[in-house]
């Protein structure tokens, strides 16, 4: 049994296991990169072909974040960094509480960093100023004067729990992007001009769809262009319906909209499936124009009552003529079908006799908003700021450990200086050095 468990925590406590887990969760993440998410098999069929369509499926390439095995290695990685830092927790607490307080002169000699003072400053005065000068570099100091003056000196212990503040770190980051993972989502809300929604479509397998606990309505949906035509900026004048709480919220791209907990991106627009138009009907005899508003499938009156008009299907881009509208317009009790198009004004005019040219002046949009619930960010993020201060304490906070003895000697006093470092050791000894040198220039000492 004993032999089990030691096979156990070899295992779970190997270095391999942690790089090999971290190479995995490196590929992992590149594919969920470089490969696009959430999109339909039938995307990626025409790039990877057939069997590299089914091996993304299997795999759950194209949802990497939210795949099984993924959070599996998240967890597997978890349980490696929980049970290194139990199996390493004795050793460090011995390091942080072992302490030698009373030493011998050879104890000095063994030190790595040792000096031997002769100071003609009388004893008392000396010590006075010794303990003056060493309680500015160490927080912790003990004196003990009996039977010889002794200083003992300690800070920076807790850089030995760096490593396990970095651990923690970590473990949070993957606390957080497990809950992510198994509670988040990314979908796409299309919200048609003038209606209500609070359906989300679910990015991934499954086609599924989450109801928020609230609703948009899209009362307006603007696009401004640049002088050539190109869209420059589509703005979403929503109002957020909440029970009672009613709350006007203007989303525009790369301006994202918070609301309880959820993110909201304004992603796309395009021609709503049931469009409402405005349009002009221009006399042909007359060159006089009448502005109609028609919603879509119902008859409405041209006008003085000679004829009417009726939307039937709406086309987001016709042969690469932009959006257009077909439509069945009666006069004289003759009925015949025509096309608005956003991008040929001319159209009807052109291919259609009868009292009224009809030309498209605007059409309703729905907007495309995508939505993102993340509710392990913060944690993640809270995981990053313990992980930086624990590489802080690991990498710039030194431990330092200070003996100092004051004995009486024919020219004055004797000092015995020792101290060690067990990390950045170079950078301390000129530490030390410095203090002697105060202490040999006059600081602690007279000349």
């Amino acid at each position: 049994m004993e032999t089990l468990w030691r096979k156990f925590l070899h295992f779970f406590t190997s270095v391999r296991l942690t790089i090999v887990l971290l190479i995995f969760i490196a590929i992992a993440c590149t594919c969920g990169t470089l490969l696009p998410q959430n999109q339909p098999l039938n995307t990626y069929e025409k790039q990877f072909g057939t069997l590299g369509t089914r091996l993304i499926d299997i795999f759950s390439l194209n949802d990497v974040y939210h795949a099984r095995w993924f959070q599996f290695l998240l967890s597997f990685l978890a349980v490696n960094l929980i049970i290194c830092s139990v199996d390493r927790f004795p050793r460090t607490w011995r390091l942080w509480r072992y302490e030698k307080k009373t030493v011998d002169k050879d104890f000095f000699k063994h030190l790595p960093l040792f000096e031997r003072v002769i100071c003609p400053t009388p004893l008392e005065e000396v010590k006075k100023q010794i303990v003056s000068f060493f309680k500015k570099e160490f927080s912790s100091l003990e004196i003990s004067t009996n039977p010889i003056f002794a200083l003992y000196g300690k800070k920076g212990s807790v850089s030995y729990w760096g490593p396990y503040i970095v651990h923690a770190g970590i473990l949070i980051v993957l606390c957080g992007a497990i809950i992510s993972s198994l509670f988040g989502f990314s979908g796409t809300m299309v919200i048609p001009e003038g209606e209500v929604s609070n359906t989300v479509f679910i990015h991934g397998k499954g086609h599924k769809m989450y109801n928020l606990p609230f609703s948009f309505k899209c009362e307006k949906f603007i696009i401004e262009y640049y002088p050539n035509g190109t869209p420059k900026e589509y703005i979403s004048h929503l109002l957020v319906i909440d029970g009672k709480k009613k709350i006007r919220k203007i989303l525009k791209v790369n301006s994202p909209l918070d609301y309880q907990g959820f993110r909201f991106y304004q992603a796309s627009y395009g021609v709503s499936s049931h469009p409402t138009l405005t349009l002009f009907a221009i006399d042909r005899k007359t060159g006089e124009k009448f502005k109609i508003v028609a919603p879509f499938n119902q008859v409405v009156s041209l006008p003085n009552n000679k004829g009417s008009i009726r939307i039937i299907r709406a086309v987001s881009n016709l042969m690469n003529m932009g959006p257009a509208f077909q439509l069945i317009v009666t006069e004289n009790g003759k009925s015949e079908t025509t096309w608005l198009i956003e991008n040929f004004p001319q159209f009807d005019s052109m291919h259609r006799k009868g009292n009224y040219a009809l030309v498209l002046k605007d059409y309703t949009h729905y907007t495309g908003i995508q939505v993102k619930k993340d509710p392990g960010v913060w944690i993640v993020w809270t995981g990053c700021l313990v992980m930086i201060g624990g590489l802080f304490v690991g990498l710039f906070v030194i431990p330092q450990k200070l003996w100092l003895h004051v004995i009486p000697h024919p020219k004055g006093c004797e000092i015995f200086i020792g101290a060690m470092a067990t990390k950045r050791r170079l950078l301390f000894k000129y530490t030390f050095q410095r203090w002697i040198k105060q202490i040999k220039e006059g600081l602690v000492c007279g000349t």
